[in-house]
């Protein structure tokens, strides 16, 4: 495995005056983290992955959404400066193109794989988007031994709605090409991608990766994802923040399964909450990757989300 290594810049907004990183009681010197480059796969079932700040003591994995790579968190992993952060291009996707064919199953296992093999103790707290937090959903069910904690934003059970429109995958396929190419000025209005954080790099590699067999695994898989996944998801007992956008997400699936996750817990499971950031869309790590990070951070931390992060209470008291 071939690695490049640089010395990691950090955002002078988390620093303290003695230039070191609180992070709870813990505090590490920022200058003397490096960032490191998987440039390629270990094998050929091996994802891409880039790991960051490879010293700091914690490990968090970051996953992306359906046709995207790791460079959409570009504009996050600056503000997680105090985490050792693996980000993996997941299979099919980018230039882990190699590795296939994409299921949430085949995902889960070979980001599994990556944490016991890279991250300190084998162990990692998960964030994930959309597809990125399906997959770390399935990560809890199939390996809850190498997970401390997910953050997960839109991973829940999709309405009639979008089972309708996925069971036409070939069709809404069409119609994201079509927005893909369509002139940038509507694009960016079209995905509500902040100007200030719009990546020419990312959107190359979505074109490359929206093909039609990955889309299409992709929609495969989100409309099979059932309440009873999510039950079993549960059981693991895992520590769960679940985030809706409150623009475009499913705001009262994501409260249902916030109370879904605390009754199926037993210890720290029972720590799950849901969420809702109500000017926020889908895809909102592009659009307020400030404050996505700091819901990041709060929550590994255990302490209190931001303000914007506003709590959905089960509407019927838990059993």
């Amino acid at each position: 495995m071939h690695r490049t290594t640089s010395v990691a810049t950090t955002s002078n907004t988390y620093r303290s005056r003695d230039d070191t990183l609180p992070i709870g009681e813990r505090a590490m010197s920022a200058s003397s983290w490096t960032t490191t480059s998987v440039a390629e796969a270990s094998n050929n079932q091996g994802l891409f992955f880039s790991s960051l700040n490879p010293l700091a003591p914690i490990t968090v994995v970051m996953l992306h959404v359906l046709l995207s790579s790791h460079l959409e968190w570009a504009h996050c992993w600056p503000q997680l400066p105090e985490y050792h952060l693996i980000i993996p291009d997941l299979p099919q996707h980018s230039r882990s193109r190699h590795a296939g064919p994409f299921s949430f199953a085949l995902a889960a296992d070979l980001v599994a794989e990556l944490i016991r093999e890279h991250a300190h103790d084998g162990r990692a707290h998960l964030v994930g988007l959309s597809t990125g937090g399906f997959i770390a959903m399935e990560i809890v069910r199939r390996h809850p031994d190498i997970v401390l904690s997910a953050f997960v934003s839109n991973a829940v059970p999709i309405n009639d709605l979008w089972k309708s429109l996925n069971s036409q995958p070939k069709l809404a396929h069409l119609g994201l090409s079509v927005l893909l190419y369509s002139p940038k000025s509507f694009l960016w209005k079209a995905t509500g991608w902040a100007p200030e954080f719009q990546n020419e790099e990312l959107l190359k590699e979505i074109k490359r990766n929206n093909t039609t067999r990955l889309y299409e695994a992709g929609a495969r898989d989100t409309t099979s994802w059932s309440r009873e996944d999510m039950a079993e998801v549960g059981q693991k007992d895992k520590r769960i923040a679940l985030v809706a956008g409150g623009k475009q997400d499913n705001v009262e699936e994501a409260r249902e399964m916030g109370r879904l996750l605390q009754m199926m817990g037993s210890n720290d499971g029972k720590q799950s909450r849901a969420f809702v950031v109500k000017d926020a869309i889908h895809a909102w790590n592009l659009q307020y990757p400030h404050l996505f990070a700091r819901g990041v951070r709060a929550w590994i931390e255990k302490t209190p989300l931001p303000q914007e992060f506003e709590p959905l209470e089960p509407l019927e008291p838990l059993e």
